[in-house]
């Protein structure tokens, strides 16, 4: 039987191998469906929002009637949420990880920082920064803070990729959009939670227990079992 296919869009990353570890969370995937990836910096255009997710919704119509679901993580999901015009008349599955609907204060002061400390030429430091609110309230592992190779593409890519993040906002999309979707967030994050996240008019938020915003890693079976329902269209 052939494999279903799905496309992943990333968080914001230092570099494009760093969705590796994206990879290795949906392996239990591998038996029924083909994974591909898609950078979500791979468009690092100097635009207004309007126009720069307008060259997402080009790049994602190429992959919408070739795949059979969508998932985001993060900045991935802010991307998909900002073209969900796409979606309105093709009913596939969408998941959503961690993705905020607009940043709040806190979102802001931590991502924040993260690009003050880029723009300083501070590269560890500005990781640390970076994942140390993702694993919270996990420690996060310390080969993390090991700085890329190519140091000024991963000062670029953080500092576009983060800024994009803090001047997006989802909130009328979600109130008047009628895509349905899945969005999971962990119940332990100070970085993508309630406080940032609003549920959708048509689509289930969930929030997983004992987990940080990693929860594919810190609630594994939670988690297959949700995304293995909503790719079979099962109740949730």
């Amino acid at each position: 039987m052939q494999k279903k296919k799905i496309i992943t869009i990333g968080p914001v990353s230092a570099q494009p191998e760093d969705m590796a570890s994206i990879a290795n969370t949906l392996s239990f995937l591998d038996e029924d469906y083909t994974i591909d990836y898609l950078d979500s910096l791979s468009i690092m255009q100097d635009a207004s929002n309007k126009a720069y997710y307008q060259l997402w919704e080009q790049k994602l119509a190429h992959y919408i009637d070739n795949y059979d679901a969508f998932f985001g993580f993060s900045f991935g999901g802010v991307i998909i949420q900002q073209c969900f015009s796409l979606f309105a008349k093709v009913h596939k599955p969408i998941i959503l990880f961690s993705t905020p609907t607009f940043a709040d204060s806190t979102l802001t002061e931590k991502l924040g920082k993260v690009i003050s400390l880029c723009q300083e030429k501070k590269l560890e430091e500005a990781l640390n920064a970076l994942y140390q609110p993702v694993f919270y309230p996990n420690k996060m592992p310390p080969l993390l803070t090991i700085a890329p190779p190519d140091k000024e593409q991963a000062y670029e890519r953080l500092i576009f990729g983060l800024t994009r993040v803090l001047n997006t906002d989802a909130t009328a999309i979600l109130q008047e959009n009628k895509v349905a979707h899945l969005h999971l967030i962990g119940a332990d994050s100070n970085l993508v939670n309630s406080n940032n996240v609003i549920a959708p008019n048509n689509g289930h938020l969930i929030i997983v227990p004992h987990s940080s915003m990693r929860m594919l890693q810190d609630n594994r079976l939670f988690c297959q079992k949700v995304i293995l329902k909503a790719l079979n269209n099962e109740p949730l």
